[in-house]
């Protein structure tokens, strides 16, 4: 692989207007020939509410209000992400110099504070959290990030490490910045995130924007139907855990040469972690729970992605990635050459198969990805064809009954019409997912747990005694408010 020098020496960031610069200086100074003229985002014509202030009639920026200033931040914010994904489109070649005073404009700072608070999240090392940043002052909050990057005397803080517990009983480590670190990592990925969509593949859809699971799944559908029939089900060992940072920021650098973004995200990568009674810097991985960890998790694969595609034909083997989980579906009869091919691959890029979880499935005989099993059948409305059928796993249908008697407890004290008020969220969160898919008869059977838990509650809530409850018919649960999941299913290919 050849790579692209990512420290352009000499860049300084003054806020002074300059006359003459061209639509490519706009964007962030892309260069892809020798041209090393810096341009800076003029901050003269921009009015004193878009830098933090905001007058009586327009109110105040919130993102549910969408007040005036709420609407332009915005429409600001998209414009230049539009201007920096058409700029990296149009030459795949092209690296962009200046794009730090970007990060640092109100407009880009306020819309990751945005995001910030709708993803919520707990509080890092400091223990400050997101309610308490709000009652002491959103906006001097984000003027006092804006200074600090201004000035560049942002430096990040430790990281707080927790443990999550998987489904087979290992543990995640989940690592959790301080809120301000979250705000700033937004802003980044707000303008990295465009340059760097222009050249991830089709077939990448973990993390991306107007991509979802559901998506990834109906293209493996469509190739399982059309005759890839033999599945390499790869997993990545501890993929976050495993993520070099040499290799990792060489990849950065072939569309980034700004030397203050890379040192942002040097200093993200190799920052001190805090884990229970000890602390450590990080030598390689990049933390589950950082707001910019997706997007280099997607930088680090995309290798993958274009080796897959200018080594092998296309039309005998398709790859389909959801981040670090993917598959690749082959028409061949032998699976072997691209086990090998991708093991050699995978080496360069310093990770590793996980020998446990990877393995080489028919199409015939399904296999589980992001919830669904997948299995290739014989059409139920052409018998003389064979269709991908998918509907939830096994593993999802037991997640969904533990959430449920999880929801529903031993709590006796509450009225039949709050738990339902409980259970409505994880209900209808879950069938969102799989109303798309073959999920009839796992809806009736959701159903039906359902409505057995709750006649089963109710009755130890009553002691057993029969004249002293009623028994809870699906139709009675329903006029209380329950959410059934029958007929919810909605068929959109």
């Amino acid at each position: 692989m050849c790579y692209v020098n990512g420290e352009h020496k000499g860049t300084s960031y003054k806020m002074n207007n300059r006359s003459g610069r061209s639509t490519s200086q706009e964007v962030g100074g892309g260069h892809s020939t020798g041209d090393h003229e810096d341009n800076i985002t003029s901050w003269e014509e921009r009015t004193p509410a878009l830098i933090g202030a905001y007058s009586d009639e327009e109110g105040p920026v919130t993102a549910k209000g969408k007040s005036p200033l709420a609407q332009r931040t915005r429409r600001k914010v998209q414009v230049l992400q539009n201007k920096l994904h058409r700029a990296a489109k149009e030459d795949s070649t092209r690296t962009f110099g200046i794009l730090y005073d970007k990060v640092c404009m109100w407009e880009v700072l306020w819309t990751a504070w945005i995001r910030v608070q709708k993803n919520k999240g707990a509080p890092g090392v400091d223990g400050r959290t997101i309610k308490a940043i709000k009652a002491e002052g959103e906006i001097d909050f984000i003027r006092d990030i804006q200074e600090e990057l201004l000035a560049q005397k942002y430096k990040p803080q430790p990281i707080r490490r927790i443990f999550i517990k998987k489904s087979n009983g290992k543990l995640r480590p989940l690592g959790i910045p301080v809120v301000r670190d979250r705000v700033v990592q937004g802003a980044v990925k707000l303008i990295l995130e465009p340059i760097f969509e222009a050249n991830f593949r089709p077939e990448s859809y973990g993390f991306r924007p107007k991509r979802s699971c559901q998506d990834a799944i109906r293209s493996i559908r469509k190739w399982i139907t059309y005759g890839y029939t033999k599945i390499i089900d790869a997993d990545i060992s501890s993929y976050f855990d495993t993520i070099d940072h040499d290799l990792l920021m060489r990849l950065v650098q072939r569309r980034i040469r700004d030397k203050w973004i890379l040192r942002l995200i040097r200093r993200w990568l190799r920052c001190r972690i805090f884990e229970q009674d000890r602390n450590f810097l990080s030598e390689k991985g990049t933390p589950q729970g950082g707001v910019l960890s997706p997007l280099l998790a997607n930088i680090y694969l995309h290798p993958l992605d274009k080796f897959w595609e200018l080594q092998h034909d296309d039309w005998k083997t398709k790859l389909v990635r959801y981040c670090d989980d993917f598959v690749i579906l082959v028409r061949d009869k032998t699976v072997a050459p691209y086990m090998c091919s991708l093991q050699t691959m995978l080496k360069r890029l310093k990770l590793e198969l996980s020998s446990d979880k990877t393995m080489i499935v028919e199409a015939e005989t399904g296999f589980d990805f992001l919830g669904f099993h997948l299995v290739r059948k014989r059409s139920k409305r052409h018998r003389d064809r064979c269709f991908c059928y998918c509907f939830p796993s096994q593993k999802s249908m037991k997640n969904i009954r533990m959430k449920i008697r999880s929801e529903i407890g031993r709590d006796y004290t509450k009225s039949v019409e709050e738990i339902i008020a409980k259970l409505n969220p994880i209900l209808r969160g879950w069938s969102n997912y799989f109303r798309w898919a073959n999920s009839g008869k796992h809806f009736h059977k959701t159903d039906r747990y359902v409505s057995q838990c709750l006649y089963l509650w109710n009755r130890r809530k009553h002691g057993g005694i029969k004249r002293k409850h009623k028994k809870l018919s699906s139709a009675e649960l329903i006029r209380l408010g329950l959410h059934q999941l029958q007929g919810k299913i909605q068929h959109v290919d």
